[in-house]
């Protein structure tokens, strides 16, 4: 096995501490598109799961923001206020599927109609 395709420690003891498992544990996944696919999966759901704490920690916010006396025609806040972005998803940025705009990105002159 060549030293390259080694995942450095730093992801092996983070995946053996999220994981429960020994680092002999993590040793025995030889395919380095697995330990990445596998790792990938821990900080996908690491996100989201942080994301649904700053989401409750957000909404309790905005709960006791909104119980505050405000002058007349003050905008009640929501948890989005306090959060920026969204939460995490798989997908990632979808593309732009209109055939124009995908033309003019990549400088393509489309036939007229």
């Amino acid at each position: 096995m060549k030293d390259s395709i080694i995942p450095p420690i730093e992801y092996q003891i983070y995946l053996a501490r999220k994981l429960g498992w020994s680092l002999s544990d993590i040793g025995k996944i030889h395919d380095p598109k697995a330990f990445y696919t596998i790792l990938n999966e821990v900080y996908f759901q690491e996100s989201q799961d942080e994301y649904r704490k700053m989401h409750s920690i957000a909404s309790i916010l905005a709960a006791i923001y909104n119980t505050i006396p405000q002058k007349p025609g003050h905008k009640a806040l929501t948890s989005k206020d306090f959060l920026s972005g969204d939460m995490p998803t798989r997908e990632g940025k979808r593309l732009d599927t209109n055939i124009e705009i995908l033309a003019k990105q990549k400088g393509i002159i489309l036939p007229s109609k």
